[in-house]
């Protein structure tokens, strides 16, 4: 009887251990990663160029004008920049 009882006693012990780290561990909802390159979380688009050439002037010009910015991978290329910059952007882009 003794033999029954300490199996149980682990098997209980063992599922209650896994209750808890399933609770505290294993309920992992952070974000995805972009792997595609389409997701650019926080940035806004100001402009969209087919050369890469073309981003890379843009994206200098904003910079030298006090902008941050950059640009994406693929073409057609976005010109990015953070949401409170997108005004200081526009205006730069127009001149």
């Amino acid at each position: 009887m003794t033999g029954i009882y300490q199996t149980v006693v682990v098997f209980a012990v063992l599922g209650l251990l896994a209750l808890v780290l399933r609770y505290f561990v294993g309920n992992d909802r952070r974000p995805v990663p972009d792997l595609d390159g389409t997701d650019f979380g926080l940035l806004s688009e100001v402009a969209v160029v087919p050369t890469e050439e073309a981003a890379n002037v843009i994206v200098q010009k904003l910079k030298r004008n006090g902008v941050r910015a950059t640009r994406s991978r693929n073409a057609p290329y976005q010109v990015m920049v953070f949401p409170s910059d997108v005004a200081n952007a526009r205006l730069v882009l127009k001149t």
